[in-house]
């Protein structure tokens, strides 16, 4: 047997081939073989299959095709297997019965001889590794996801091709693979590394203008579609053919990786009597400079490319912007040393900010300029138009780069650019020069990781970093990747042998002190932020200092305008003043508007000057507004979701609202604001409690709960709730307290921890009847039914029930009355009343609908379902189910989305539909298991084990019956005891009698 993906789609078995079926089976078929012996989970099925707009019956359709090819392996003998492992698929199949796997097992071979330099054995290994392509992987299948998916074998198979060209260019077999170069190139015309090896076959085949054109046809193909230049190694090999350079010729097995070629043109001879005068005012570069690869080539390439015709009279300028310390000046300092060839009459280097004794660094720095171009004291002009002219004019002729470091704007550098195209600019600044046209601008930002320690072990010696590699990578961390930050612990470390790294990193821990620590010999960090800070308006430096206020990582917008109590407009402007100079980094994330955040550095520094300046009031002010802030987003995002102020309780804190429209405000998808907010809500919860702002914090943390509970964040959920009750204990809020309590049983009741929950609601009831508190004792209360419910109490639950539903219409609470009416509702249902149970269920709808509340309406549909189906009417239940997925997925309640998949699987195995069941359980059981859902998992493992033993696969059956068992083993319902109960029946059964039915409590 064979599959085949090296081209069109085959199954093959001995010698024949065998028909996989219709243009959704093949489909199928493809991306479980890309995936071979790893799974392949259904949303990705579905995705392969129809792309963005899948039907209601996807599902459905990818488990026909699974059927389908489960038979056509069973009917020729079991050539492969399609086993269900949650969340969708997996096919097993032997590497040798499938090509892409053949291919690459003779690939790694290949290397292996070459390794061992066994060129012609690699040669010959890759040459049938490539015989087994048939065409364009999988080139019948019409699916974008298993297109991108064979875009990596097409790659592979570049690669081998490549490898098996080299190979026969060292072996000497440069004419025999002319012809094969030759469609390469044209398949290929942008791929430079094929070019050159033609280039060097047809130079040893005696074809040197051949070479040439080729080398030209490239250049040509680049620029016209890329618009750059070819890399170095192509222009130099250009010149090497041009020379007749020996290091082309065939010696021995060698290639020329690199060629001894000078870059650029070589410096024009001065006319006979006149002394040249070549500036050279490069500062040395570092020796330890690292990093900024991808930057060096990207300015290499705008500064040493000819122009095309849109740019040949324009003179080339780069402009470099980052924060202070990110090494800006390094990076030029490097370049410019490299372009030295390209720029054979001098370079002339100044360090604007180091000038001193005018304001206007500018004329200072063009006379010094004219004076190293020879123009004497006598002959230098008096004021900076003529000096700018002059220097333009006796630049006209000469190729030079001007290097200008820390600018601080265009007007600066306008008067020192030269007016010729022969000539380059690189300018450094703090902030982004946008003001010169036609400049490319590059961003340079911190070192990652693995820069940050490879800068470190250049200073201090690898084998230091190597000793405490965990420690030194908590130093970089500390550091935040800031290359100066960087240099002066690594000089710190340097200059005393005898530290250890983990000392320094102690040190460094103090925020407090970590400015401080980094200081060595008069360099310190915190002078070269505050160069820039001087530089801002009065409004942008006490935003600077404001922003240190906030303690989350990042944060939106109108957090400017609240620290600045002003308009969301006015604000912008000053907070983008802030990102122009590199103080705050703007983060655009996928989705959501564009976010700011400090450097963790930069932010003490901020701090700092915080309290230095601003009063402890001004500070806690400024807290309070942003804080109120949150709460009253917080709030319209519930009332958009609830429909008003309902299910929630609120306090007395302030709220803070821009003047004007406020910004940010969720609309549509309260969820999707919620996502992208939560991060920053913990910490505001969290940042309120350690203020004291208790009324706030329990408000926030309370309000919050809407996210945490329909999106599964429990741990959030216990984390804000926890802080809310400790804050509320110490400050004698009786209130909050006991919504912290309330909040907390909540918590316990759906992770169905109930004498915990039981405990926590019991303790709130008491409070909220203490403090005269109606609502939050209806809250408490319909909660307390539940658990009375869930422990099999039904009297104790009934009478909650009818308290809490007298005062929730009380107080006006229509969705907590909705609720309550559900409640009591399935209760009728459990006893058979479903008279009774349908016409409060109807209430319920009603009121959900009234309101607007979306989450609700999918409550109250999913018992409706549950009602249908204890009359045994599955197709109303599988109607009900179907809209309360809709509905789930539109507000983006993911736990309603578990139940709602769960009941959908349970009404497709009670009409007989195993297929579809299997499908709608696997992605409750993925969903379920991801949000921690323990009973949902349970109750779907179950109902997948009796679906395995219905299909008489008991081994299956019996393992997923054994995993809902472990699950409910810690929970304490009666549903889950009733569950437990059966498994242990059907557990011990013998082997043939698999029970009857399966848990059809849907709740």
């Amino acid at each position: 047997m064979g599959l085949r993906l090296l081209g069109p789609l085959e199954l093959v078995v001995g010698r024949q081939l065998v028909s996989v079926g219709g243009p959704r089976q093949r489909v199928t078929l493809a991306l479980l073989a890309l995936n071979a012996n790893r799974v392949t989970s259904v949303d990705d099925l579905v995705d392969a299959l129809w792309d963005s707009a899948p039907p209601s019956t996807a599902r459905a359709q990818v488990q026909t095709c699974i059927s389908a090819l489960r038979k056509l392996f069973a009917d020729h003998g079991g050539v492969a297997a399609i086993r269900t492992r949650p969340p969708g698929y997996l096919l097993e199949i032997a590497a040798t019965e499938l090509d892409s796997a053949e291919f690459a097992e003779l690939v790694t071979a290949a290397r292996d001889q070459a390794d061992q330099r066994r060129l012609a054995e690699a040669a010959a290994t890759l040459s049938r590794a490539l015989a087994l392509w048939r065409g364009p992987v999988l080139a019948d299948i019409d699916s974008e996801l298993v297109r991108r998916g064979a875009a990596a074998f097409e790659d592979g198979r570049l690669a081998a091709v490549e490898e098996r060209v080299r190979l026969d260019l060292a072996l000497g077999r440069h004419e025999d693979i002319l012809g094969e170069l030759a469609g390469l190139v044209e398949q290929h015309p942008l791929h430079e590394r094929l070019a050159r090896f033609r280039m060097i076959a047809l130079y040893r085949s005696g074809r040197q203008a051949d070479a040439l054109e080729t080398g030209r046809r490239t250049r040509t193909a680049l620029v016209q579609e890329l618009g750059i230049e070819p890399g170095q190694e192509l222009r130099d090999l250009e010149t090497a053919i041009l020379t007749r350079d020996p290091a082309l010729d065939l010696s021995g097995i060698k290639i020329p990786v690199q060629l001894s070629v000078r870059a650029g043109p070589a410096p024009r001879p001065a006319p006979a009597g006149e002394r040249p005068v070549v500036p050279r005012q490069l500062p040395a570069s570092i020796g330890d400079f690292t990093g900024r690869e991808r930057l060096i080539a990207e300015i290499m390439t705008v500064l040493s490319g000819e122009s095309d015709l849109a740019t040949a009279y324009a003179v080339r300028i780069v402009t470099i912007s980052g924060k202070g310390g990110v090494g800006k000046s390094s990076l030029a300092v490097r370049v410019a040393h490299q372009l030295g060839g390209v720029y054979p009459d001098g370079v002339l280097y100044g360090g604007l900010q180091h000038l001193s004794g005018t304001d206007d660094p500018t004329p200072k720095l063009l006379a010094r300029f004219l004076r190293a171009l020879g123009v004497g004291a006598t002959t230098m002009p008096d004021n900076v138009p003529e000096r700018a002219e002059l220097y333009r004019s006796l630049l006209a002729d000469k190729r030079l780069l001007v290097v200008l470091d820390d600018v601080s704007d265009e007007e600066q550098v306008l008067p020192l650019l030269p007016g010729s195209s022969t000539c380059a600019v690189i300018a450094t600044s703090r902030v982004r020069l946008s003001g010169l046209l036609g400049a490319h601008s590059i961003d340079v930002d911190v070192f990652d990781t693995a820069n940050s320690m490879e800068l470190l072990a250049k200073i201090i010696g690898r084998k230091r970093v190597r000793v405490e590699r965990d420690t030194a990578v908590e130093l970089v961390n500390l550091c935040g990747g800031l290359p100066l930050a960087l240099r002066i612990a690594g000089a710190r470390l340097a200059s005393r042998p005898h530290w250890r790294i983990a000392g320094l990193v102690r040190r460094l821990e103090d925020e407090a002190s970590r400015l401080d620590e980094l200081t060595v010999r008069g360099v310190g960090l915190r002078s070269n932020i505050d160069l820039t800070y001087r530089s801002l308006t009065a409004p942008a430096k006490r935003l600077f200092r404001l922003f240190a206020v906030i303690r989350s990582t990042d944060f939106p917008a109108w957090t400017a305008a609240a620290l600045l109590d002003c308009d969301i407009g006015t604000a912008e402007d000053v907070l983008e003043t802030l990102v122009d100079a590199q103080l705050l980094d703007a983060v655009e994330m996928p989705g959501e508007q564009v976010r700011y955040r400090f450097h963790r550095l930069i932010r003490i520094c901020a701090m700092e000057r915080l309290v230095e300046t601003e009063t402890l009031d001004e500070r806690n002010q400024a807290l309070a507004r942003v804080l109120g802030g949150w709460l009253a987003l917080a709030e319209h995002a519930h009332r958009q979701e609830f429909g008003g102020d309902y299910l929630v309780l609120h306090g007395t804190a302030p709220r803070w609202r821009p003047p004007g429209e406020a910004a940010d405000l969720p609309e549509s998808r309260p969820t999707e604001w919620w996502d992208a907010e939560r991060d920053a809500l913990l910490a505001a919860i969290r940042q309120a409690a350690a203020a004291g702002l208790d009324e706030l914090c329990w408000d926030l943390a309370l309000t919050a709960m809407t996210l945490f509970e329909i999106r599964g964040y429990y741990d959030h959920w216990r984390a804000t709730a926890q802080t809310g009750l400790e804050v509320t204990v110490r400050a004698g809020n009786r209130t909050g307290r006991a919504a912290m309590l309330l909040s907390l049983g909540c918590l316990h009741l759906a992770q169905q921890r109930l004498t915990e929950a039981q405990r926590c609601l019991t303790e709130a009831l008491d409070l909220f009847r203490a403090g005269g508190n109606v609502h939050g004792r209806a809250l408490v209360l319909s909660n307390l039914a539940i658990v009375d419910g869930l422990l099999g109490r039904s009297p104790e639950m009934l009478s909650r029930y009818d308290e809490a539903l007298t005062l929730m219409r009380a107080v006006g609470d229509r969705m907590g009355e909705a609720q309550v009416l559900a409640g009591v509702a399935g209760y009728r249902a459990d006893e058979g009343d479903t008279g009774s149970a349908g016409q409060l269920l109807d209430e319920a709808l009603a009121i959900c609908r009234e309101v607007g509340c979306r989450r609700g309406e999918a409550e109250v549909r999913h018992r409706v379902a549950h009602l249908h189906l204890d009359a045994n009417q599955t197709d109303l239940a599988h109607r009900e189910l179907d809209r309360v997925l809709v509905i789930v997925r539109e507000v983006g309640d993911r736990i309603g989305e578990v139940h709602g998949l769960y009941g959908l699987g349970l009404v497709l195995h009670r009409e007989g539909r195993l297929d579809s069941a299997e499908t709608s359980l696997l992605l409750a059981l993925g969903l379920a298991r991801r949000l921690g859902e323990r009973m949902k998992e349970a109750q779907a493992l179950h109902l997948l084990g009796e679906i395995g033993l219905d299909r008489g696969d008991r081994t299956t059956g019996a393992e997923l019956l054994g995993q809902a068992r472990v699950l409910l083993a810690g929970l304490e319902s009666k549903q889950a005891t009733r569950l437990r109960t059966r498994l242990e029946k059907k557990m011990s059964a013998p082997a043939g009698d698999s029970g009857s039915g399966a848990d059809c409590n849907m709740a």
